[in-house]
């Protein structure tokens, strides 16, 4: 699939009504979109944070950001893109703030993410030692490798959709996705 035509994928006839409706001011219908979206942008922000708390505040701003910005949208496209979009610049300039704000030192002494006394199902099953090793690791690498690394493997987006959603060139995508990927084996070759 080419970058073109990555960009100029359609919304489902269901899911346009729904926007064409919001963009009236029907605030059921973009409810509706928001269901319809949930859980795949908290699946894609989890991968860039891995802290619950923060991607759950990142996602509800991104929709709360959305929904102001929906008369904006140009309907007839797909609404996935433009909405990770914004997900995705509030977590880089989230990120951004706190790497000025925090020192890797200091990340290393107090740990990404510290355990809840009341995890929930999902945060058992990620409970593991090695998960918790992969997600530390993942984390200490610069956004611009994560970001592609978790396009790739959690989103499972081909390079060209990559180099589309990112606006960069499908060769720096296959170059930062091995930087990612030498990244992590460096930092978990005890593990393997």
């Amino acid at each position: 699939m080419t970058p073109e035509r990555v960009e100029k994928m359609v919304a489902p006839p269901n899911e346009q009504k729904l926007i064409e409706a919001a963009q009236q001011g029907d605030k059921a219908a973009f409810g509706q979109i928001v269901r319809l979206h949930q859980k795949q942008l908290f699946r894609f922000i989890y991968g860039l944070t891995a802290n619950f708390d923060r991607t759950e505040d990142i996602v509800q701003e991104a929709f709360v950001k959305a929904y102001q910005a929906i008369k904006n949208f140009r309907t007839g496209y797909d609404f996935y893109p433009w909405l990770s979009t914004i997900a995705r610049n509030l977590t880089y300039n989230q990120i951004a703030r706190e790497e000025k704000k925090d020192s890797l030192d200091k990340l290393s002494e107090t740990g990404f993410d510290p355990a809840s006394p009341n995890l929930g199902p999902l945060e058992q099953l990620l409970d593991s030692e090695a998960e918790r090793r992969f997600q530390k690791a993942l984390m200490a690498i610069p956004i611009k490798y994560r970001s592609v690394f978790v396009l790739r493997h959690y989103e499972q987006m081909d390079y060209a959709q990559i180099a589309s959603y990112l606006k960069i060139p499908p060769g720096t995508v296959d170059s930062r996705l091995f930087r990612a990927r030498q990244m992590l084996l460096d930092a978990l070759k005890d593990l393997l």
